[in-house]
């Protein structure tokens, strides 16, 4: 089943729900397009817009990439593959017209972390978890999470999440400062809109050219890392190792890994 991008406003304040029919939202290729197509919306047609959040609908906020794509892609697309995922996130991440919020309200992981940590800041439920299991795959994140962690965590914290594909909840996310805020799941609607506000009663251009200035100074040092992080996430992408993986989680099984 697909994920719906829908779009709504509230004065100064847009958001952005993904909502799949069966409560579990996955990005794909596709969903990325309608998240795109959603930003150039808002640059072009909405230009009040200064805080843009992004939440789930369901059980999930992202539960991570779309297996089923990933597992019907050639091996050798790989690179090309993880490249198109970074070319979104840096999308989102330099989105200059409104500081954007992620309002996580269940799993982030994966693919889902990733959008999560290109968003300028993070609330979440303390239900919720975040994290990348792509290790459990045979896979390393690809889509510019494995940089923009390590700039906000720091190498100890995210060598654990990158070497286990551990799920955090939000408390641990909150107090290795991968997320701002941690609050329960019924709250989490009511923190959002606070901390938006608490934006909106600043200056608008002063924040457009704090946002501006910040991801100057980011893409100055992330590009390099982003074009490692696809050259061996294309290396994995081509092994046996990640077809393995990817068949084992379509099949609900665990993966049977060759000995080294």
């Amino acid at each position: 089943m697909s994920t719906q991008v829908v779009y709504e406003q509230q004065g100064q304040i847009g958001r952005i729900r993904f909502n799949s029919p069966n409560g579990i939202n996955l990005l794909s290729v596709p969903v990325m397009a309608a998240i795109e197509a959603r930003l150039a919306e808002i640059e072009g047609q909405h230009p009040e817009v200064r805080v843009l959040i992004l939440t789930g609908e369901g059980r999930t906020f992202m539960a991570g990439a779309d297996i089923d794509e990933m597992a019907s892609a050639p091996g050798e697309a790989g690179r090309a593959f993880s490249r198109r995922g970074q070319q979104f996130m840096n999308r989102l991440a330099n989105f200059h017209h409104a500081v954007t919020i992620a309002a996580i309200n269940g799993p982030a992981l994966g693919g889902g972390c990733e959008l999560a940590i290109a968003c300028d800041l993070r609330i979440m439920a303390d239900s919720a978890t975040i994290g990348f299991p792509e290790v459990k795959l045979g896979l390393i994140p690809g889509w510019g999470g494995t940089q923009r962690a390590f700039a906000l965590i720091g190498p100890a914290r995210v060598r654990r999440m990158l070497l286990t594909g551990e799920k955090l909840n939000g408390r641990t996310a909150l107090e290795i400062g991968l997320a701002n805020e941690c609050v329960p799941l019924d709250g989490l609607s009511a923190a959002t809109d606070r901390l938006a506000n608490d934006i909106l009663t600043n200056g608008p251009s002063a924040v457009r050219l704090v946002k501006q200035v910040l991801c100057t100074h980011e893409s100055s040092w992330l590009e390099r890392g982003f074009a490692g992080e696809a050259e061996l996430f294309g290396k994995a992408f081509m092994g046996e190792e990640s077809r393995e993986g990817l068949r084992a989680f379509l099949e609900k099984r665990p993966p049977s890994w060759a000995t080294a």
